[in-house]
This record gives structure tokens, sequence and C-alpha cells, in this order.
């Protein structure tokens, strides 16, 4: 059974104004299809179907003639909701990538007591260079990897790789051999804190391998391994045995 309503009707149920609906009638956008014996305007279901694809269609970010001449061409609905859908999708999508930057920011920022300027400006230089080499996808899944170590394994998992970066500098600099056991006893330690970072996710790996190839070893580690120390581990990592 055909429902009708009055403007202010369909205006409340919309939460379109009366004033819009008016401005619409207009310029031909949208009319309503009957009148009572008093005069006032009846909208009935043809009338609601087309306004719901004006709405859509502005929020595509179509414009007033646009959207009359694609009403005008009598488009089928379908295609407009789907229109509708992909864009909201795609909205939610880039909301999701929003959310992830704010957690990573809050979470660099929340390991200081009292974040200042500089805090922020290596949050955001940080997160501006994660997005260049890791997905949406990939970030969430480091977020969550942050977040079930908890601040107590992420200070743990800063501290290693403090201290093997300490040990493998001291073995380089006493120039030790790459194959001795010394030298395969750190890449043992650099390949578990690597895979504890990256989850074991053979994506993140390579995204951060890409990283550290295009930017070197130096900037992609904010200063921690400089060049001559990731040469030195590579040539270790090079000499360790097949199937190890």
């Amino acid at each position: 059974m055909e429902r009708n309503f009055q403007i202010g009707e369909l205006a409340s149920a919309t939460g379109l104004t009366v004033r819009t609906l008016h401005h619409y009638e207009e310029i031909g956008l949208l009319a309503a299809s009957a009148r009572t014996d008093a005069g006032y305007r009846l909208y009935g279901d043809e009338d609601v179907r087309r306004l719901y694809q004006i709405v859509a269609l502005r929020q595509l970010g179509l414009k007033l003639e646009q959207i009359r001449a694609v009403l005008d061409a009598d488009e089928d609905p379908r295609h407009v909701v789907k229109q509708h859908l992909e864009a909201v999708d795609r909205a939610l999508e880039l909301q999701g990538e929003l959310r992830d930057r704010l957690r990573y920011v809050l979470g660099t920022l929340e390991r200081s007591e009292e974040p200042t300027a500089d805090d922020f400006l290596e949050a955001l230089e940080v997160m501006n260079r994660m997005e260049q080499y890791y997905t949406p996808e990939q970030l969430a899944q480091l977020e969550e990897r942050r977040n079930a170590l908890g601040d107590e394994g992420m200070a743990k998992g800063q501290q290693d790789w403090a201290d093997l970066i300490a040990d493998a500098t001291a073995a380089k600099q006493r120039g030790i051999d790459p194959a001795s056991d010394e030298a395969q006893e750190l890449v043992t330690r650099w390949e578990d804190l690597i895979s504890q970072f990256t989850g074991g996710d053979p994506g993140i790996r390579a995204s951060l391998q890409k990283m550290y190839e295009t930017e070197g070893a130096q900037q992609a580690s904010r200063g921690m391994v400089d060049p001559e120390l990731m040469e030195f581990m590579n040539r270790a990592m090079d000499a360790r045995p097949k199937g190890v």
C-alpha cells in the first residue's frame, strides 16, 4: 500500500528541511506527485525513491544540475545505490586508515611522560615513512602486535635492540669473522627481533626490507644502525649455513 507524506512529514522523516524540499521543486528536481483537496503537497513512493537518489548523488559529489540529468535519463536506482555503497565503503576505509594513524601516534606519544614538540614531530615523521612502505592492513597488524606486547613488552624490545646493536658494533670493531659462531649468534638475535616486530608475516618483512633498501639503514632505523654495521650484519647473514 502506497504511503503519502506531506512536506513537513517528509522533511522530518529524512532530516532534510522544508526549505530544501521547496528548493528542489523550484529547480525542477523533485515535485510532489499529488496534492490534497486543500492544496498541500503529497509525496508518494516514487517521490521518496527519487529523493533518495538525489541525496545519494549529492553525497557522491554531483551538482544539482548533473543530478537532474541523471534522473531525467531514468537511471536504474540500483546503480545509484551501488555507487552510494561504494562511496560509503571508501569513506569507511579512509576512516580506518585515520584510526590506525591516530593509534600509532598515540602509542608513540604515550611512551613519553610529557610529550614535547619533538615527540610530535618524530611521531609524524615515523608515521609518514611507515605509510610509504606498509599497507593499511599491515599497519593495523603492527598496531595489534604493539597492543599485545604492551608498554613493558615494547620497552623490552627497544632495550633488546639497543643491546644487540651495541654487541654487534663491538664485534664489528674487533674484526670478527662474519661466519664465526659469535657473528651467527648475533644473526640469530637479529632475526628473532625482526620476527617479533613482523609477527612472522612475510608481507610485513618485505615492506621492512624495502624501507631499508630504499632509505638506507641509518635513515630507516632513525640513526640506530649505521651503514657499516648493516653491511657487517648482511655479510654475517650471507654466511649463515643453508637451511638454518
